[in-house]
């Protein structure tokens, strides 16, 4: 494979892009990445987390799992990840922003970020970074879906359903990779990532093609 585009994503912004079937997108990183996909032709037929969970039998994606729309078309499978192991990436929360951070604050709840109390909250996140980057292609906030949130290792107590965030990323930065099962829209947040003692990096995209 060799990449055709490439691009350096600076942390809490965001970026989207058409990809075609059967090229590779690569995302390295080692902080949390909000994305979703859409079928280039049909911007209905958007990523979903609940058919994405059912069909892998599994609340996180991992290697060789297939990501799909509501109505289970298939988008995309994650052809390689190299968090495996490591961590796990996120389907249950959505996303962030400036609404949530608000509300965070109102109900006494940014003791669940490293910062605590202490915490200077941004101005936005990644409800903004995706709303902006999927402007051009005239997708409104209402019509993003809840992200896979990759690099976000939840700890979920399967007793009680509460689920917790944690400070796990990746040391350094790693690569996943995700095929393109038709023509796509793509998109990310790198997102302000407040749980985390870096407070959020920047993310390499790279979309590859096989020669």
């Amino acid at each position: 494979m060799h990449a055709i585009k490439e691009n350096l994503v600076k942390k809490n912004s965001g970026w989207a892009e058409t990809i075609e079937k059967n090229q590779v997108l690569r995302l390295t990183a080692q902080t949390i990445i909000d994305f979703v996909v859409f079928d280039k032709n049909n911007y209905k037929e958007a990523f979903d987390q609940a058919p994405t969970k059912e069909a892998n039998r599994c609340i996180y994606l991992k290697k060789g799992h297939q990501i799909l729309s509501r109505s289970g078309s298939l988008l995309m499978t994650m052809i390689e990840d190299q968090f495996q192991g490591l961590g796990t990436h996120d389907l249950q929360f959505g996303m962030c922003g400036r609404a949530r951070h608000k509300r965070a604050a109102r109900e006494g709840r940014l003791n669940e970020y490293l910062h605590q109390e202490k915490l200077v909250l941004p101005d936005h996140g990644c409800a903004e970074n995706l709303t902006r980057a999927l402007e051009p292609w005239g997708i409104p906030y209402e019509n993003i879906p809840s992200p896979v949130n990759f690099f976000q290792n939840m700890s979920i107590n399967q007793m009680s359903g509460c689920m917790t965030r944690t400070q796990t990323r990746p040391k350094n930065p790693v690569s996943l990779e995700l095929r393109a099962e038709t023509n796509l829209l793509v998109a990310f947040s790198a997102c302000p990532d407040m749980a985390s003692k870096t407070g959020g990096l920047g993310v390499k995209v790279s979309v590859l093609k096989f020669s």
